[in-house]
């Protein structure tokens, strides 16, 4: 709708009153695809995932956050779809699977990742066939680490700015700490999977159980080297900085959960103990 010279992608003034958290059939943080977006400035956005913020009545506009670095859109309902769900083509071997994954993801493909680590992990699994790397365990570890980290972006990606943990975002979480812990399982002298298990367990509500749980994992993570440290832990070097840092905040996040003389004791509390 609307007149040839106007961009689509821009309301006409910024928004007047409040902004809404659902309209029609979108709501907050919903993942949607762009289309139909004529303008030449426009253009380059169709075909590309956001995830909703605000709606604006006003302006009849969503606040869209485009991926890819694209930023914060604002676009009419006509031009929001929901996402085609992720197409896996048949007959790919475990390497190419796990390869199209890891470029999905750095394409910031987040589902069509999670559909090729999945695809690769049948495969590996699946007692009928027994591809050569389902001879070692390293190889399947690191995929279900692989797929926890593209859980912990969605998780991230959901949650935003929020103060409260949504149900999507603690539903993303939970999965990472699965895949995580089961990467741990397989390879426990995995250094980044602890550290990504770290990542999950601070992405579910708080609490002091977790924060604790948290910083248990990530001092696993910090006690290993590039070439294996004591137990044989293996971290990377140019992880340690990022992994020192999240520790920091989990110990952080531990003392505002236990600490006593925090400003609002019931409010800490609520936020600490929610499950």
């Amino acid at each position: 709708g609307g007149g040839k010279k106007k961009p689509n992608s821009q309301a006409p003034k910024e928004p007047q009153g409040p902004l809404l958290e659902e309209h029609g059939d979108f709501r907050t943080r919903q993942l949607v695809q762009l289309g139909g977006l004529q303008s030449a400035a426009a253009q380059e956005l169709n075909g590309r995932l956001a995830r909703l913020r605000r709606y604006d009545p006003a302006g009849e506009r969503w606040e869209v956050d485009v991926r890819n670095g694209l930023g914060i859109k604002r676009l009419k309902e006509e031009n929001l779809t929901a996402p085609p769900k992720p197409q896996v083509p048949s007959g790919l071997q475990v390497a190419e699977l796990k390869e199209r994954g890891n470029k999905a993801f750095l394409e910031q493909a987040y589902e069509e990742a999670i559909a090729y680590y999945a695809a690769a992990l049948e495969l590996l699994e699946d007692d009928e066939t027994t591809p050569p790397e389902a001879e070692d365990p390293k190889y399947t570890a690191v995929l279900y680490s692989n797929r926890a980290q593209v859980y912990i972006t969605l998780c991230r990606e959901v949650h935003g700015e929020e103060k409260q943990v949504s149900k999507e975002a603690r539903m993303y979480a939970m999965r990472a700490n699965m895949d995580s812990a089961k990467a741990i399982d397989l390879d426990p002298t995995f250094g980044k999977a602890y550290y990504r298990r770290g990542c999950a367990v601070l992405g579910m509500a708080p609490s002091a159980s977790r924060a604790k749980e948290a910083i248990h994992c990530l001092e696993i993570a910090l006690s290993g080297r590039a070439s294996g440290g004591k137990d044989g832990i293996v971290l990377p070097n140019a992880m340690r900085h990022e992994v020192s840092n999240l520790m920091d905040y989990a110990k952080r996040r531990l003392d505002a959960c236990v600490e006593a003389a925090v400003p609002d004791v019931e409010q800490c509390r609520e936020n600490c103990r929610q499950q």
